[in-house]
């Protein structure tokens, strides 16, 4: 009976694993850069060399109300980003259907910053939460990928708690691959497990309300449907300084974060960066004469539940140690997901031969393990050769990251399906390295004065394209040696 049970939990960890698991490796990895989605943006935007954030003055703050006038007198419904660690400029924002763009302005002088139009880190935190899909269906596939993820792990404890630890104690490496190959999944999985469990769980829930039906979480939602672009009259707003001292003194340990312009107010919001509780609190003031409106910001032990969780899987309060450390956390379990996928097939040829469908599995794996890195770095390798003033700039950089990821997945599929997996393997790790290794120099004859105006972001950012290839050059290494 124990040995039938764990027989059908290792077909369903199997199956539901590995058709889960191609999506699941794209949304862990998308989502641990997506980490640093702000830090990246910063890199992708070398004009702006201010290094820390300055409390913006009133004459910035009146500029970026009089350009979110503007935009409204032409149909685009902006907001207003307050300067705050991860991002020194004051921001005018608006969202084009996947990501948050627009101005970037001088905190202290309101003057308008060149800074080149970019997809910005903001194309790895969408792919992570709906694949760059409509918003409704992608969020759907992701929050079944969740709950895949879940049971997979459950099945995968119940299969192998008898044999868990000595397998993990012994750590066979250097023996048979297959054996290998397990042990590697088995103990980066079990180092990992919480850490799973909870991005999983807190993924789902977060977006419950988007794919079960019941009220929303935010009392005012953050991506309001833009209104018909039709010229209208431009609004003057009341003068936004002694709003933002206001609304800090009613929000009592929170700093405010973004300003929201509404036909007949104004909401100044908490930042998300204030707690680990993500809690959309905020001051209203009446238009046009700025007078403050009186606000409920109490919440129920389930919404503060709700909070608590939102704030765990945006990670937005983290200070840096903590976020290189959900970083951390999250290419492990990349590692997890890639490492089972491999296993999949392995298995299964092992008792089946050389099928067909081993062969398409062995493509669509390469396009996912291997094709996916290779995408984010040309991604960023496109933001420094993109010309700077291309119109749709950041389009093209979008473009190029799906383009280079369709043409590995073409690659892959190509030279799989011919049987020659191992080549496509080889050639797409050599890819990386050299798309990695190359990121610093490319940095460097492209960006010279941001390099020296921001040490610490270009180090971080080519140190891991770097570290990406270096890691892509020792596997494809390893897989040239004999018997490999």
């Amino acid at each position: 009976m124990r040995e039938t049970l764990r027989t059908r939990l290792g077909w369903l960890h199997g199956w539901l694993g590995y058709v889960a698991g191609l999506v699941l490796t794209c949304i862990f990895a998308t989502g641990s850069v997506a980490v640093f989605n702000m830090e990246l943006t910063r890199w992708m935007q070398p004009e702006v060399l201010r290094a820390t954030p300055t409390p913006p003055t009133a004459t910035a703050l009146d500029a970026a109300a009089r350009m979110v006038a503007l935009e409204k007198a032409q149909g685009v419904f902006a907001f207003v980003a307050l300067p705050g660690r991860r991002s020194p400029t004051l921001d005018v924002l608006h969202y084009n259907g996947h990501e948050f763009v627009g101005a970037r302005l001088d905190p202290v002088s309101g003057v308008l910053i060149p800074a080149r139009a970019t997809a910005g880190g903001g194309l790895f935190y969408n792919v992570h939460h709906t694949l760059y899909l409509n918003a409704q269906v992608g969020t759907v596939i992701v929050s079944i990928a969740g709950i895949a993820l879940l049971v997979a792990i459950v099945s995968g404890v119940i299969i192998h708690i008898h044999a868990l630890v000595p397998d993990i104690v012994m750590l066979r490496l250097s023996v048979a691959r297959l054996r290998a190959w397990l042990d590697a999944h088995l103990l980066a999985g079990v180092l990992f497990l919480p850490f799973m469990v909870m991005m999983a769980y807190t993924g789902v829930l977060v977006k419950a309300d988007m794919t079960l039906p019941g009220p929303p979480f935010h009392s005012v939602p953050l991506r309001t449907s833009s209104p018909p672009r039709a010229p209208m009259q431009a609004l003057t707003y009341p003068s936004l300084a002694p709003l933002l001292a206001q609304a800090r003194a009613s929000l009592p340990g929170q700093e405010p974060g973004f300003i929201l312009f509404a036909p007949n107010g104004v909401h100044i919001f908490a930042g998300d960066a204030s707690s680990a509780f993500l809690t959309r609190d905020h001051a209203d003031f009446r238009m046009p004469d700025g007078r403050a409106l009186p606000v409920n910001t109490a919440a129920s032990p389930i919404a503060r539940t709700m909070q608590l969780m939102h704030g765990l899987h945006y990670a937005r309060f983290a200070p840096p140690g903590l976020r290189w450390l959900y970083f951390l956390s999250g290419l492990c379990a990349t590692t997890v997901m890639a490492s089972g996928l491999v296993l999949f097939v392995m298995k299964r040829r092992r008792h089946a031969g050389h099928r067909q469908a081993h062969r398409l599995a062995d493509g669509l794996n390469i396009a996912v393990i291997v094709g996916l890195p290779v995408a984010m770095l040309a991604l960023l390798w496109g933001n420094r050769l993109v010309p700077v003033r291309l119109n749709g700039r950041e389009s093209w950089e979008t473009g190029i990251f799906f383009t280079v990821w369709g043409l590995c997945a073409l690659h892959a599929l190509f030279h799989a399906l011919r049987g020659r997996a191992s080549w496509a393997w080889r050639a797409q790790l050599g890819l990386v390295g050299l798309l990695g290794g190359g990121l610093t120099v490319l940095d460097l004859l492209c960006c010279p004065t941001s390099f020296r105006a921001l040490p610490g972001l270009h180090v971080a950012v080519d140190g891991m394209g770097m570290w990406a290839g270096a890691c892509a050059i020792y596997a494809r290494c390893r897989l040239e040696r004999p018997g490999a």
